[in-house]
């Protein structure tokens, strides 16, 4: 597996992944406007010629934040978004940023798992944040400091 930063290329593939995978798609516009952002990383995973997954994430020094993580469904459970996040996390860390922030569905017990795994803590809810369908969103966060 390969972690990169997300070319312009892989746009199609990111698209089809996204509206594939995930409950509330974001558009071909939202996902175009990501690239190249100032003060935007994007990343992808991938396993040969696959595109397995991607993460879209904003900073601010001294935080960043964690705005997207999706993986083809058929990639899950191979360690695709554990990967894309300790690349950037660790890309982070060594560029002087402290913390990282999130949000996740209430309901994604997955998602959950991993923040929790890699270190990630709850710190708040936003009552009603989601829609399709409707939900709260917990608010992590985890501290990057010394992890250089």
């Amino acid at each position: 597996m390969i972690v990169r930063p997300l070319r312009p290329e892989d746009l199609p593939e990111v698209e089809r992944i996204e509206r594939q995978a995930m409950p509330a798609p974001w558009s071909e516009e939202q996902l175009r406007a990501e690239i190249g952002v100032t003060g935007g990383l994007a990343l992808v995973a991938t396993e040969g010629e696959a595109l397995c997954g991607y993460a879209f994430f904003r900073t601010c020094l001294p935080e960043c934040e964690l705005l997207h993580l999706v993986v083809a469904p058929k990639w899950r459970h191979r360690g695709m978004a554990a990967a894309l996040l300790a690349q950037a996390l660790a890309d982070f860390a060594g560029q002087g940023y402290t913390a990282c922030f999130l949000e996740v569905r209430a309901s994604n017990a997955a998602a959950r798992r991993l923040y929790e795994k890699v270190g990630f803590l709850q710190t708040g809810t936003r009552k009603r944040y989601y829609n399709q369908p409707v939900e709260d969103a917990l608010l992590l966060s985890r501290q990057l400091v010394g992890e250089q």
